[in-house]
């Protein structure tokens, strides 16, 4: 299974065709588009094509690059989906935040589609790369769309405005009291 550090959990089963997402890109004043082969722009027909399954996010500037790849799954079809969302389930079940936790497995529970974004090499050696605010436009976006949630990894769950609901910052660095009070 793929390391996805970027997810968006949807439970509506709307599909937000590339073109929607390039357009708000271009209208962001984002230099990037999208490709679905090896090479070159993604055609019309890809672009409006509502079963699109993965397509990589291009920087136009200073030279084409390629940033991310995004991909669609949807659950019950594609292998890899059921078992991220169970991933993710058992993720939160270890969170002290008991109503965080609620909301987000019931969100989890009636997730339709994911979007799932792998990081490249080019953002992942700049962490001030423009596309990052291209990701947060896109990854928003998709979430209003299909009525979802966002994971960040080392952050958490939030909904479509970034408002956290959930955070998993208390799994990557537990903090044992016990051991502070007696000065371990």
């Amino acid at each position: 299974m793929a390391d996805y550090p970027l997810l968006v959990f949807c439970v509506s089963p709307t599909v937000v065709p590339l073109m929607a997402l390039r357009d708000v890109l271009v209208t962001e004043g984002l230099p990037a588009n999208f490709g679905v082969g090896i090479a070159g722009e993604a055609a019309n027909e890809d672009l409006t094509d509502p079963r699109w399954e993965a397509a990589f996010l291009r920087w136009l500037e200073p030279e084409l690059h390629e940033v991310a790849l995004i991909e669609r799954l949807v659950r019950e079809v594609d292998e890899e989906a059921d078992p991220l969302v169970s991933r993710h389930l058992n993720r939160i079940a270890r969170l002290p935040d008991v109503a965080g936790r609620l909301i987000i497995a019931d969100h989890l529970n009636r997730t339709r589609t994911i979007t799932a974004v792998q990081l490249l090499p080019a953002l992942l050696v700049d962490e001030g790369h423009d596309a990052w605010g291209a990701l947060d436009t896109l990854l928003r976006f998709i979430a209003e769309a299909g009525d979802g949630i966002i994971y960040a990894e080392a952050e958490g769950y939030c909904d479509a405005d970034g408002e956290l609901i959930l955070s998993d910052a208390d799994e990557l660095y537990p903090v044992n009291v016990q051991s502070l009070d007696d000065g371990r």
